[in-house]
């Protein structure tokens, strides 16, 4: 019993320990104190950020067994102190911490002269209200544009440099447009970011392109804020003149013929390597020449044509990057697809379109859309691909290039020109091939390779090498923002092919014999001359016999298919032409404008019923309406619905019967003239690509 009572008297002294402990450490709990240094914060007329101090200032009571409350604070700021901003509104503070609170003015927002504002704390130790006072000025934004000057003038295809200068209070973008008569002729750039800081000046390149008109016009750059449309700059009365010092022919191909066609492909390049564009209708005839043997032709016999990029085939494989490097730019797919609709809008009825695509290095390249001349065909295709995802990663350009290298013919054709597109940084982390992979099967196949170097370009060398020596030409775009302008430059360097053609009279028996050519515009004779030694037993045939040819391997598409008949040589006192098609599909026979290279418009097409066609002159009677004597060109396009196979085959037969002095239309191939001097051929479609 004694023991037990012991026990009992323990526990209740240790009980009454511990209680008394408890009771001592609720009653040392000290309240925390709110301290907030200074008590006012004056931003004057230039400051936009600067601190303040929170404190808890609470204090034990004791030594031992006190302890001071976490201090529990909210910063407030009433509506009509919005110029103020605070990034953090709340938080917690123990004994004797401080706490560094940024304050930050938006100058943009205060009125002119004396501006008061308060922040308010509220916490466990005390509410306080905190002064903030600025002053606000009237400060002005200025652009100042530092060239070109008023009075210069530009010249199409030469750099210029334009540079201006803002105040720090303007954002750093900019729209750059070119005026005449107060409507915009040019929106030279948008948006265009051209400081990391906000003194730097601005610089963009710009280079003066067609449809720009030389002459007497006057023209005024603007340079705008992007973010405000009313503050801007102007420089007046600029002209645009043309500027044109050399002229090279580069490329240089021969397509010589039978019958008796003598032919130079060919490119035109300014002396900055850009495209010359030439309007035939414009031409001054007299300043193409051709001499044989040192001796000028007679023109009246024999007239040389020159063609433009319209009047011949044209195939352009875009590469379109989809890796993270591009997709890390800002709108940099959209950019992108702009710029490959303007391109495809600018093709021409005959011309063909194919696209490949890069975006990861674990999946190959992907051919989007294979050559077509269906242009919306082309457009829903790249609208389609990009609608279902895309994981970008590393960049396997130069796989990709050679992919859409592989989509051309194997065998190149001197009358149809080919180009690829692509964009590129310059980095390439998982490519099989190699740039000097990409050149040797260009040159292999006649492929030009035109180049878009993007932003900070690593090895920006090898680019203009690829370019170089493909016979392309290679651009730089300093980021997406100048993308499109550089984009539009391409496409007008891809429309600078030209072929001169004539029909010599040479024989056989004449022997092998020099012809030179030589071409003037604006002033300047392109160099080199065009030059060659011809036998003309490898060339000489009847110039009365024409030659007909079709679009090879035109694909089946949405069950639809589009065939061009091309004429690669016109007899004299040509005026009709009447074929049969022999199939149960629904065709229609079109001519084809000038404008994309066709030479019967304006000519009737009659269905004469039974798969018959006839392509008549306005007035078969009026000699003036022939087609021109050694012409070649499109004649007419055929179209056929309705398509449900893989691959379809249709016989095609040309009546020459209706020619009265003796004129006939082949082909190339002997075999297919019946005994009646009449051609058959059997039209191939498919919906597989044919190399």
């Amino acid at each position: 019993m004694k023991k037990k009572s012991s026990g009992k008297i323990i526990f209740s002294s240790i009980c009454v320990i511990i209680i008394s402990v408890a009771i001592l450490i609720y009653l040392g709990r000290a309240e925390p104190i709110l301290e907030i240094a200074p008590t006012k914060l004056d931003f004057g007329n230039k400051e936009t950020k600067m601190s303040l101090t929170l404190k808890n200032k609470g204090k034990k009571k004791w030594a031992f067994l006190s302890f001071v409350k976490t201090l529990q604070y909210e910063i407030d700021i009433p509506n009509e102190s919005d110029w103020i901003s605070v990034s953090l509104k709340s938080g917690l503070c123990g004994k004797q911490e401080e706490k560094n609170i940024p304050i930050v003015v938006n100058r943009d927002k205060l009125s002119v002269g004396m501006n008061r504002g308060e922040i308010n704390v509220k916490s466990n130790g005390g509410n306080q209200t905190f002064e903030i006072v600025a002053v606000g000025v009237k400060e002005e934004k200025i652009i100042s544009i530092i060239s070109p000057h008023a009075g210069t003038s530009l010249a199409i295809d030469d750099d210029i440099t334009i540079r201006w200068s803002a105040t720090p209070n303007i954002s750093n973008h900019v729209d750059i447009l070119l005026l005449r008569n107060d409507s915009i002729v040019e929106n030279i750039v948008s948006s265009y970011n051209y400081r990391n800081d906000a003194t730097g000046n601005g610089e963009f390149k710009w280079t003066p392109k067609s449809p720009l008109r030389p002459g007497e016009e006057l023209y005024t750059m603007r340079i705008v804020e992007s973010l405000n449309k009313n503050v801007f700059a102007e420089v007046p009365s600029l002209k645009i003149t043309s500027s044109l010092t050399k002229l090279h022919l580069k490329n240089i191909t021969t397509a010589h013929q039978k019958p008796s066609t003598l032919q130079f492909i060919f490119s035109l390049r300014d002396q900055n390597n850009h495209a010359v564009l030439i309007d035939p209708s414009k031409f001054n005839w007299k300043n193409l020449k051709i001499w044989e043997n040192n001796e000028e032709i007679d023109y009246l016999e024999s007239r040389p044509f020159l063609y433009t990029q319209d009047d011949f085939q044209l195939q352009v494989m875009l590469v379109l990057d989809f890796s993270v490097s591009i997709k890390a730019q800002q709108n940099g797919f959209e950019t992108m697809l702009a710029g490959v609709k303007s391109l495809i809008d600018r093709l021409k009825e005959t011309h063909q379109i194919g696209m490949a695509e890069f975006h990861r290095s674990d999946e190959a390249p992907l051919i989007i859309q294979p050559f077509t001349t269906n242009k919306q065909t082309a457009k829903d295709a790249v609208d389609n691909f990009i609608k279902k995802g895309i994981y970008s990663d590393f960049s396997i350009c130069w796989d990709a290039v050679y992919s859409g290298l592989k989509e051309f013919p194997s065998t190149p054709d001197p009358k149809t020109f080919r180009a690829l597109v692509f964009l590129s940084d310059g980095y390439d982390n998982a490519s099989v091939r190699q740039p000097d992979d990409l050149i040797s099967l260009a040159n292999k196949r006649d492929v030009h390779i035109y180049v878009i170097g993007l932003g900070d370009v690593r090895r920006q060398e090898i680019l203009e090498n690829i370019s170089a020596k493909t016979g392309g030409t290679y651009v730089h775009a300093e980021d997406m923002n100048v993308f499109l302008d550089r984009f539009k430059q391409i496409i007008e360097d891809l429309g600078g092919q030209y072929k001169i053609s004539y029909i010599t009279p040479k024989k056989p028996e004449d022997g092998i014999f020099t012809v030179k050519s030589e071409l003037t515009y604006k002033g300047i004779t392109g160099v080199p001359p065009l030059e060659d030694k011809i036998d003309p037993s490898l060339v000489f045939g009847k110039t009365n016999q024409g030659v007909i040819a079709f679009e090879i391997h035109p694909l089946i598409k949405d069950e639809r298919a589009e065939i061009f008949m091309w004429c690669e040589h016109v007899p004299r006192y040509i005026n009709t032409f009447r074929f049969h098609l022999k199939t149960d599909k629904p065709f229609k026979i079109s001519s084809v404008p000038a404008s994309n290279g066709g030479i019967c418009d304006g000519w009737n097409v009659v269905n004469k019923g039974n798969g018959w066609y006839q392509i008549s002159s306005p007035d078969p009677k009026d000699l003036s309406h022939d087609l021109e004597f050694g012409r070649s060109g499109l004649i007419c396009k055929i179209s056929i619905d309705n398509i449900k196979e893989e691959h379809l085959e249709i016989p095609f037969f040309l009546d020459n019967s209706v020619y009265k002095f003796g004129q006939t239309f082949y082909g190339r191939d002997a075999l297919e003239i019946d005994a009646n001097k009449n051609w058959n051929k059997i039209l191939v479609i498919s919906k597989k690509q044919q190399q």
